[in-house]
């Protein structure tokens, strides 16, 4: 169980910013260009900003809110703030449940594929060599077993070798939004339901093509050992009620420390997100529409809420009215 966990961890991770760290805000070092095109996305993206939303239609109230899984000790004042509309809930639905990834231990042959490379497929065949040696000396540095690295998908060595993202600081690392509303749903009876299972949740990124996942770990590899400051971006940006920005600047970021182009990043980092937010979204919205309950919780990935295909443009499009609530 404690593989999928990490697993699940990562890649809840990647839609709602990382622990807080001590790296910088790139926000604070954007030239006049950047941050031109950073105000046109945002204001361009429907629902950019907010944490913390009211979606209501007919005698039915859904409170959606934007999470993030990395703890910080800021959140204990965001539960404070939270606490009124969890508590008057019927039940409280997350991205996956706990019950559901104790059952994956063992790890089932079905899940592992999503994982490993198609039989006959190594990595050291899509990395270019440059890149492949850059992966050498992660994988050493690391003391990765190479041999079992090089049988891995490239979207799991990222996240579980490579990550050039903050190194978490500070009380109450391990207890993200997530963990606090499901512990507040426990002590208070309050039903937890989930919008999906392990499995659907791995199959989103292991759906990426190979070709792109081997091009977003070179660019990882590429990042990780260079001169980039750690970026404080999401989590700042999250606690803004603005993750979006870090979305919007993340392909900008990784240009400026990298040889690939701002034309290869938007595209790499645009598919990662199809994937990893707005197809999920889509699927979720089959879940939240069948919930059986008039006035319950949606307490998803912060980067789930804003944009064309984000959960809130997606209910609005279901004839639900919108208004923004304390966070």
């Amino acid at each position: 169980m404690k593989r999928i966990a990490l697993a699940l961890a990562l890649i809840l991770q990647a839609s709602a910013g990382f622990a807080a760290c001590r790296g910088i805000d790139y926000r604070d070092h954007l030239p006049a260009a950047a941050r031109a095109h950073l105000d046109r996305e945002m204001a361009a993206t429907p629902f950019s900003e907010g944490n913390h939303w009211v979606a209501t239609k007919g005698g039915r109230t859904i409170h959606v809110i934007g999470t993030m899984h990395g703890g910080d000790a800021r959140m204990a004042k965001v539960m404070r703030t939270l606490r009124p509309a969890l508590r008057s809930a019927q039940a409280i639905y997350l991205e996956t449940s706990d019950q559901d990834m104790q059952r994956l231990d063992p790890m089932p042959p079905a899940l592992a594929r999503s994982f490993l490379l198609p039989q006959g497929r190594e990595l050291r065949q899509l990395l270019p060599p440059d890149a492949w040696r850059r992966f050498e000396l992660t994988a050493r540095v690391a003391g990765a077993n190479l041999e079992t690295m090089n049988r891995m998908q490239p979207w799991a060595i990222s996240m579980f070798l490579v990550q050039s993202g903050c190194r978490p600081y500070g009380f109450g690392l391990r207890r993200g939004l997530d963990d606090r509303i499901a512990d507040f749903a426990r002590r208070k009876r309050i039903p937890l339901g989930a919008l999906e299972t392990p499995e659907q949740a791995l199959a989103a990124i292991a759906s990426l093509p190979l070709r792109d996942q081997a091009r977003m770990l070179e660019l990882e590899l590429q990042l990780v050992q260079s001169d980039k400051p750690e970026d404080a971006t999401p989590v700042e940006a999250y606690f803004d009620q603005s993750v979006w920005t870090s979305f919007v600047l993340a392909p900008w970021i990784s240009a400026q420390y990298s040889s690939f182009t701002h034309a290869e990043t938007k595209r790499l980092w645009a598919q990662y997100n199809r994937r990893l937010l707005d197809q999920r979204n889509i699927r979720w919205m089959k879940v939240i529409q069948a919930a059986r309950q008039d006035r319950f919780v949606i307490a998803v990935g912060a980067a789930h809420l804003p944009g064309k295909n984000g959960l809130l443009n997606l209910l609005q499009a279901k004839g639900f009215s919108l208004s923004r609530a304390p966070w």
